[in-house]
């Protein structure tokens, strides 16, 4: 009889917490900060970009391998087998000197080619969007503003790319070095949260709440240095020369902001 109420118990407690977490996950999405879909596209858009790059560049090494390596081998052995012909015949075979000179040259044009082609680089990519934090969580607005700005910055990138690539670029890589310290930051108050909201009452539930707080200025600080970065970007916009250097007008902000993810990521490892 006591089992029977006890297992009845434990059903009906992993029941309720089931029901709490899916109304959790309910509610994380009823207040998904505007434009997180749009950063998942580009995070996607860019992840696949690079892959093809990549295999691009792949491809051209190969071939330019195979046209010298191919090349050479072909014209020996045709070299050789000319040779051997005339040795043997007397008569210059002219079909194989031919072939010969085919792969030779087609050995230069490859050498030519591998030589030339430089070390795969990647064009930084589009970080994914920050972890969903639950609306009336503490951060949650700081999330939200975060994922503004960032949608905002891969707006600006598309933009702006047509009429400055160098400032696109600039913009990019800063976005890329960036997000990633930010997103840790929307994660560490998606965990404080949840820690909060399992041990109410508790000096750890409390811990939690002050912890989310800090991490919450840290993170508007961050979303603060991305609105001086996009104010940057639409000064630069603004020049009568458009042409200007990046480094007159976009980098002073892309260097405070990448400055304050690495102290975050300093301090972090104290």
């Amino acid at each position: 009889m006591g089992n029977g109420k006890r297992d009845a118990a434990e059903l009906a407690a992993a029941v309720d917490a089931g029901i709490r977490k899916g109304l959790d996950l309910v509610d994380a999405f009823r207040g998904t900060p505007a434009g997180r879909r749009e950063l998942e596209r580009e995070a996607k858009r860019s992840a696949a970009d690079t892959r093809r790059a990549r295999r691009a560049h792949h491809v051209r090494k190969v071939q330019s391998q195979v046209m010298t390596i191919g090349g050479t081998a072909v014209s020996a052995s045709a070299a050789t087998a000319g040779i051997i012909d005339v040795a043997a015949t007397g008569v210059t075979g002219a079909g194989w000197f031919a072939a010969s000179a085919i792969g030779a040259v087609a050995a230069v044009i490859g050498g030519r080619s591998w030589r030339r082609l430089s070390p795969f680089t990647a064009v930084p990519q589009i970080a994914s969007p920050p972890a969903l934090v639950r609306r009336g969580a503490i951060g949650y607005d700081s999330v939200a503003r975060y994922t503004a700005v960032r949608v905002q910055t891969v707006q600006v990138i598309h933009a702006i790319a047509p009429l400055h690539h160098d400032a696109a670029r600039e913009l990019r890589a800063a976005d890329s070095s960036v997000a990633p310290t930010l997103n840790e930051l929307a994660e560490r108050l998606r965990v404080l949260d949840e820690m909060a909201r399992r041990m109410p009452g508790t000096s750890a539930a409390e811990n939690a709440q002050q912890a989310s707080q800090a991490v919450s200025q840290q993170l508007d600080r961050g979303s603060a240095a991305y609105d001086v970065l996009l104010a940057a970007a639409a000064r630069l916009l603004a020049e009568p020369d458009i042409d200007r250097p990046v480094s007159d007008v976009l980098e002073p902000a892309a260097s405070a902001l990448i400055a304050y993810a690495h102290g975050l990521q300093a301090a972090s490892k104290i």
